[in-house]
């Protein structure tokens, strides 16, 4: 197996899963220091297409143009989240490219005690899903705080994954749950970010996204609240707790972040369903969903 990896921020951990999956690995990154094996897309291409996985981990306002370019040089394209910027682009990518099969990563359904969580949102009436973070503001000032380049903030970032859960739990009927609420807050600015645990401030940047966001879910029997904050200040609490007639009657389940074997089970289920054309047609739709759930914020951000 050969697999591509674009941008490596974050496209290091895929880098280190794909390699002890025995996958050849071809790294792309603009920066040099990080080491990549090219530092643009096209050589990397010619060199060493065709992949059999590709993983585009680049700024989000680059996830299309990145997606489309190596689309028909790659059996898969997994797209980080929150996958390309519009329903349309997905749409463009998949009927443009017929031999290519295309995804968001929803790395956490493919989570060991996925199973366990599924049974106990089953058995309740409230589910509720949070990410909250004490100080995770994603380098601020850079590309992930500017809306014109990462869309949102926390509701581009980390809602997907709740989101993702979400669907899971209810395969069969997810789309059968309406957007009851959904408010999207920006709490900071730049100036609050003295430092963050996750990248380096840069205090002459941009800082104009959503940091807080409620998403609540329901199809009138059962509710889903999820919630993801990058900076509360006061824990990380990054768990599912789950509720019957108004009272928590199962013991919740704490999450923290996706363990790497999620990763790796996702990428092995998608290349075992390569000619399965129901299982993509299905990854389609779950991302077409999120798509449109995420980008209902503009009427409801409050600063």
């Amino acid at each position: 197996m050969k697999s591509l990896v674009i941008g490596l921020g974050f496209g290091q951990l895929y880098v280190d899963v794909l390699k002890r999956m025995g996958h050849e690995v071809i790294t792309v990154d603009i920066n040099a220091d990080l080491k990549p094996d090219f530092t643009e897309l096209t050589t990397a291409i010619s060199t060493h297409a065709p992949f059999d996985t590709a993983h585009v981990c680049v700024p989000n306002y680059l996830h299309y143009k990145t997606a489309l370019k190596v689309a028909g040089h790659s059996k898969i394209v997994f797209v980080e989240k929150p996958g390309v910027e519009t329903i349309e682009h997905w749409r463009l990518l998949t009927n443009l490219n017929k031999s290519t099969r295309f995804m968001m990563t929803k790395n956490n359904q493919w989570r060991e005690n996925i199973g366990q969580i599924i049974k106990n949102c089953e058995a309740s009436d409230l589910v509720q899903i949070n990410w909250v973070n004490k100080n995770r503001i994603p380098g601020p000032g850079t590309w992930f705080t500017n809306k014109s380049k990462a869309f949102g903030g926390v509701s581009r970032d980390l809602l997907p994954h709740l989101i993702s859960i979400m669907m899971s739990a209810n395969k069969n009927n997810y789309k059968d749950f309406e957007l009851h609420k959904y408010r999207l807050e920006q709490r900071w600015s730049l100036s609050d970010c003295t430092g963050t645990d996750y990248g380096v401030v840069k205090q002459d940047g941009v800082y104009d996204v959503d940091d807080s966001a409620v998403m609540e879910l329901t199809n009138g029997e059962k509710t889903y609240i999820l919630y993801a904050n990058w900076k509360s200040n006061l824990m990380d609490d990054v768990s599912i707790n789950f509720y019957k007639n108004g009272e928590s009657h199962l013991k919740g389940i704490n999450l923290g972040l996706c363990p790497e074997k999620a990763y790796e089970n996702m990428i092995k289920d998608c290349l075992i369903h390569l000619e399965d054309d129901a299982f993509w047609s299905n990854q389609m739709e779950q991302d077409l969903w999120i798509q449109e759930r995420i980008n209902e914020e503009s009427k409801n951000i409050t600063h």
